[in-house]
């Protein structure tokens, strides 16, 4: 009885577990200021997805995954952006950033920040 009652509530979270998939061509807007962090080059995403997987400490994750302040930029509220291209399997995606603050187009994110992060589906291609 005990397991079924166990069962009965831990069924609803297995059924209810959203794994979100992101694919080329969603469009997203930003619902919180500083809500996703992009990256200026594809090798320092990499490197930080890397250092996320593999690090055991954080002087591990400091040492290895370290990225330039000046090569991250942060989206604020309403800003829209738009995944181009994947890359390592799906962990690492191309996007082209729709904001007046900046003149750069292209930079990369991290799907796992995608996935923590407040942000609203526009747009949806098949």
């Amino acid at each position: 009885m005990r397991y079924l009652f166990l069962f009965i509530l831990t069924f609803p979270l297995l059924i209810q577990s959203d794994d979100l998939e992101f694919k080329e061509g969603d469009e997203f807007v930003a619902d919180k200021f500083e809500t996703i962090a992009l990256f200026f080059y594809k090798s320092d995403a990499t490197r930080v997805d890397i250092a996320r997987d593999l690090s055991f400490s954080i002087h591990d994750f400091m040492t290895y995954g370290a990225v330039d302040r000046r090569d991250i930029y942060k989206i604020k509220r309403g800003e829209t952006f738009i995944l181009k291209d994947n890359y390592r399997d799906g962990d690492i995606f191309e996007v082209n950033l729709k904001s007046s603050r900046t003149t750069r187009e292209k930079f990369f994110v991290l799907s796992e920040d995608l996935k923590n992060a407040s942000i609203t589906l526009i747009t949806e291609e098949s």
